[in-house]
């Protein structure tokens, strides 16, 4: 037996010093492992909490990207005389299997409105199409209007907390007994309803058309070139949370100390699949359970103190490290005569348009199926030739508003509409003038071009409050001023303008929050 031992001690000897090292690196090993994920860990939680406050959206101030129009035939000869069936026949239906449309309206919205969108950018779409969403459920124009607030969490029923809530629940009680009508729906307040359906309406979207690239929310005063939104959602990642609209200044984020930015909700908004995956994800536990709040739980105490949903929206957005990304001037807070042709409203395609008048809206929509181009998208230039300013030449009761302008000096000593006309052609960027007159005397100067509106005189009292008046009556009211409203346009100076700026590149706007309306 000694001699067999002689050899094997020393074997062994080394088997146990090799199994000694190899259990003593796997513990060093599994050391730095854990070491190493606490610090990614921290790292990465870091990186939440921080990065997304103060990520820039980072790109050119424009794009110029090649895009094609789906619709086809791609325009119409005379749209005009065409019926609505004949032009929605041309309208590219399958694109909507990527973009939903999503129309939020109330029961008290205005009638007028809601045939005007249902006579154009809403006309296109079948039943199972468009979404729309409110705060009661009823048929409008064909569609089954979604009540979105019936399933709100029972804490919003609480009109102690949530005083605002309590149109809704007198509505819904009206509507019940009978007594819902035209006469009794004054006592409802639709606005203040508004702001809850923000939230609810974005996951009601998510349920009833789940996965679809992108999600296009908008009002029934929204006018929506879809050729333009179709070419420009085409060029972004839908998995990436995307939220995007015209820029309005949200909270104040006290942790990080920046101001904020939300989505007017009036021009449209825009939600990437990624985003509403981003805004609707909730932690579970390891059976699946989840463990935190539905999103309109999460925010609804926001919601009762906030005035409007679309800024709930944004803020709700941001806690989840997605900040919007301002694409104004392409969504457009102004309406079709609001429009301030400048170089920042010119050579941009024009996506979307809020506060249109109903006959605006009809006309429109006719008008584009006759403009469309194959490789070019509509821009603001092309919707000069519908509607612009200057012919003829001065307008009496009419205003064309105060946009990108300026006053003479106190010494120009300007006292009368043609005073400040002459004023304003002896100045070198002055493209238009508005004269109030009557009590005011004011000369406003202008270096953009406005189409603007009728305005018949007013009578302005001491309180803020503005009546439309008679000249006869001045002398029955006790205090205030008489403003009587004249505009003009320097013609020459406009056509030059015009002529200097050919558009020859599209300007595609890349996203930022300091471009803003």
């Amino acid at each position: 037996m000694a001699i067999l031992r002689g050899p094997v001690e020393p074997r062994r000897m080394g088997l146990m010093l090799t199994k000694r090292l190899a259990r003593t690196m796997v513990l060093v090993l599994a050391l730095l492992m854990t070491v190493g994920i606490m610090l990614t860990r921290h790292m990465y939680d870091r990186a939440e909490s921080v990065l997304p406050f103060h990520r820039q959206h980072t790109g050119p101030a424009a794009y110029s990207f090649k895009s094609a129009s789906r619709f086809s035939p791609v325009t119409f000869d005379d749209p005009a005389g065409m019926s609505r069936h004949d032009l929605c026949a041309s309208f590219p239906r399958y694109l909507l299997n990527h973009v939903q449309p999503v129309l939020k309206i109330g029961h008290s919205e205005n009638k007028e409105r809601l045939d005007a969108s249902f006579s154009s950018v809403s006309s296109c779409f079948n039943t199972d199409d468009l979404l729309v969403i409110s705060d009661l459920d009823e048929v409008v124009h064909g569609h089954q209007a979604i009540d979105v607030l019936v399933d709100l969490p029972a804490d919003y029923y609480n009109l102690d907390s949530n005083p605002s809530f309590r149109n809704y629940t007198a509505q819904k009680e009206m509507r019940n007994n009978g007594t819902l009508n035209e006469e009794t729906q004054t006592a409802i307040d639709g606005w203040i309803l508004d702001k809850y359906k923000f939230l609810p309406m974005v996951e009601r979207a998510w349920l009833a058309k789940p996965d679809k690239a992108f999600y296009f929310f908008y009002e029934a005063d929204t006018y929506i070139f879809w050729d333009n939104v179709f070419r420009f959602l085409q060029s972004f990642d839908p998995d990436t949370p995307i939220y995007m609209g015209s820029p309005s200044p949200g909270r104040h984020d006290d942790e990080q100390d920046v101001e904020t930015w939300f989505a007017n909700g009036g021009p449209g908004l825009v939600l990437s699949r990624g985003a509403i995956k981003a805004l609707l994800h909730r932690e579970t536990d390891a059976n699946g359970h989840y463990v935190d709040s539905h999103v309109t739980e999460k925010w609804q105490d926001l919601v009762a103190g906030e005035c409007c949903g679309d800024s709930v929206l944004g803020w709700a957005l941001w806690n989840v490290t997605i900040q919007l990304q301002g694409y104004w001037p392409m969504f457009n807070p102004h309406p079709l005569h609001g429009i301030p042709f400048s170089d920042s409203y010119w050579c941009q395609p024009v996506m979307t348009l809020h506060k249109t008048t109903p006959k605006d809206m009809i006309d429109l929509w006719h008008w584009e199926f006759g403009q469309r181009q194959l490789h070019r998208p509509m821009l603001y230039s092309d919707l000069w030739r519908l509607r612009h300013p200057g012919e003829p030449s001065t307008l009496e009761n009419w205003d064309n508003g105060d946009w990108d302008s300026w006053q003479p000096p106190g010494e120009a000593s300007v006292s009368g509409s043609g005073a400040c006309e002459q004023y304003c052609r002896s100045q070198d960027d002055c493209l238009q003038w508005s004269w109030r007159g009557g009590d005011e005397k004011k000369c406003i100067l202008m270096r953009s071009v406005r189409y603007g509106a009728p305005r018949n005189p007013e009578y302005f009292l001491d309180d803020g409050k503005r009546e439309t008046l008679p000249e006869y009556e001045l002398d029955t009211q006790a205090q205030g001023k008489w403003v009587q409203y004249q505009s003009g346009w320097v013609e020459d100076r406009i056509k030059s303008w015009r002529n200097e700026r050919t558009c020859e590149q599209v300007h595609w706007v890349g996203p930022s929050v300091s471009r803003v309306f």
